[in-house]
């Protein structure tokens, strides 16, 4: 097919590796928790939402002129105020991801090269990652973008092997059943977490140019592609360990065949964190340099080592941070890409519905009760 050629694939995984990265471990935990089969009508659900403002996100961009990050469109659709939330929003939401990824990518790479017998604690390995992602992201669009490609392909191919290898040789139907209802919203955050990567549409856009039916045609697939690996990985890991999973499946692979699973399935993490500190790294560096007028040496120095200040600060919970960005960030960003979808819109002239008022609404409603329930988690 005309559209699947070497530009539309390396849209689909500048996308894919941005999305697939360590929120995929959580998922198996929290299926088990509230019932696999009720998880994952979830993850279909909230896969639908994250693919439908990722459409709108792709919509704002391919209708501006110029190229952007969404505080850049918020301040042409929709004013000042906007865009102080979406600042806001993208400074406290990327370096938290870039905070979240150093820790876990870290842990995984120390465990990686244990096998080897090669030492270094967390601080050492959060330093390679650091300078590693600062070489890649100083290169062109186009360079870090087929490293990306590369890093993700292989991620997808590694998970899919471990999948499979534990679907043969330990999967039982029956740890699949149950349902817990008062678990209900713990795949929620995490689910909504392990599913964005709008931040990078802009940059889609840029490899495949302004070809309407390509970007959305990417934008589908680049998202179903983690939605359907999602579905692989927690059909395994729920169908081997059932409710005695661990939160971030890694350390329970060591029941069953020892080290050579826990090094497969940490190199599996790694990828994961690292294709999507390149991606989201690389977004940063453009959101600070477009949008904020830094300059590009300037932006890349924030957007690298930033993150890795606060490390060095002891920002180390992982499951705060993460649970922080979810709440905080996907919220406004949401709300926001609706909004400005519906300015573009309503300037063209187009008549809007009471379904289309309808949906919207909807949306943003279970947008912020969710936003709500994150927070509470974390604040109390």
């Amino acid at each position: 097919m005309k559209f699947f050629n070497a530009k539309f694939i390396e849209a689909v995984l500048v996308l894919s590796g941005m999305i697939i990265g360590v929120g995929m471990f959580a998922i198996p935990y929290s299926f088990a928790a509230v019932g696999f089969w009720f998880g994952v009508l979830e993850l279909v659900i909230l896969t639908g939402v994250i693919l439908l403002f990722q459409l709108l996100y792709g919509e704002v961009v391919l209708a501006t002129p110029e190229f952007h990050r969404l505080p850049g469109y918020a301040q042409i659709y929709l004013g000042r105020y906007a865009v102080f939330l979406a600042r806001f929003s993208a400074l406290f939401g990327i370096t938290g991801v870039l905070l979240a990824y150093i820790l876990l990518g870290s842990k995984f790479m120390q465990t990686i090269f244990l096998q080897f017998g090669v030492g270094g604690g967390s601080l050492f390995w959060a330093s390679v990652i650091t300078l590693a992602t600062a070489l890649i992201t100083f290169l062109p669009l186009r360079k870090e973008a087929a490293i990306n490609g590369i890093l993700t392909a292989v991620l997808i191919v590694f998970t899919i092997l471990l999948s499979v290898f534990l679907l043969f040789f330990h999967f039982d139907a029956s740890r699949l059943g149950g349902l817990n209802p008062f678990n209900a919203f713990i795949p929620y955050g995490v689910l909504l977490f392990a599913l964005s990567g709008g931040a990078v549409i802009p940059d889609l856009v840029m490899v495949l140019g302004k070809e309407r039916s390509s970007v959305r045609r990417a934008i589908i697939v680049g998202t179903l592609i983690p939605a359907a690996l999602y579905f692989l990985f927690a059909l395994a890991v729920v169908g081997t360990f059932g409710i005695g999973v661990s939160e971030e499946t890694i350390s329970s692979l060591g029941a069953l065949d020892g080290g050579y699973l826990i090094f497969f399935g940490s190199l599996i993490g790694f990828l994961a964190a690292f294709t999507s500190f390149i991606v989201l790294g690389k977004s940063f560096q453009i959101l600070l340099n477009l949008d904020f007028k830094f300059p590009r040496v300037l932006a890349w120095i924030i957007a690298v080592f930033f993150p890795f200040a606060l490390y060095l600060a002891g920002m180390h919970d992982f499951i705060v941070i993460i649970g922080a960005v979810g709440a905080i960030a996907v919220g406004i960003d949401s709300a926001l890409t609706i909004a400005m979808y519906h300015k573009i819109k309503q300037n063209t002239g187009s008549v809007f519905s009471t379904f289309s008022y309808v949906w919207k609404f909807g949306i943003c409603a279970m947008i912020v009760v969710g936003v709500f329930y994150e927070l509470s988690k974390t604040l109390w």
